[in-house]
């Protein structure tokens, strides 16, 4: 049996940030992923981008649109009781993963930060290659976040297409932009069952 690790109760002023980057799943899927996140009280963006293993048809689904997201949004608030808003930010240009666009939307750690003051986990989950495993993901935010019950943890994490990232996207992400390599587990997961993961 694993132990249960102690349950921490964040003051209402110092939740914990998590930032999602999505590659598109298949849009029923999304549309059924919308309330699910939106459930999770410290979910706070959502950046939904289409990644080179990506159907380009799913970007132009009307579920990546407001009138159709931002109900089923609120809906998945009420679930949870919560009522801190949730940001959507929808890539629709088909545009390549890469440095500049995670500048652009404010997910990569800035150079010139010396102090080391960003305690920002940013993790890219992926299952590894044949001669690395990439460590579980609780290890990475835990390491850069630290264990301080004081300090609530904040978090961006990438997750692939259904077939995964490419080698190139893992480049952009991990030696470009300072996201740390991690898994949910030695499967390959559904997009769905890792956003709940």
């Amino acid at each position: 049996l694993v132990p249960k690790p102690a349950t921490i109760i964040w003051p209402q002023n110092n939740l914990p940030e998590i930032t999602l980057i999505l590659a598109v799943p298949y849009p029923a899927r999304m549309k059924y992923l919308w309330p699910v996140i939106a459930s999770f009280s410290a979910v706070t963006r959502v950046v939904i981008v289409s990644a080179q293993r990506s159907n380009p048809e799913y970007m132009r689904s009307t579920v990546l649109q407001p009138p159709v997201y931002e109900p089923l949004i609120e809906r998945g608030m009420s679930q949870g009781g919560r009522t801190r808003p949730v940001k959507v930010d929808v890539c629709m240009k088909e545009e390549v993963i890469s440095r500049n666009l995670l500048a652009r939307l404010g997910l990569i750690r800035k150079r010139n930060n010396n102090n080391n003051t960003d305690r920002t986990a940013r993790v890219f989950l992926g299952c590894g290659d044949e001669y690395t495993t990439p460590p579980p993901a609780r290890e990475v935010v835990v390491a850069r976040c630290g264990k301080q019950s004081d300090v609530a943890p904040l978090a961006i994490v990438a997750i692939g297409p259904e077939r995964g990232w490419t080698d190139g996207e893992a480049t952009v992400f991990v030696n470009e932009c300072g996201f740390k390599s991690a898994m949910l587990g030695s499967s390959t997961l559904r997009v769905d069952t890792a956003v709940m993961t």
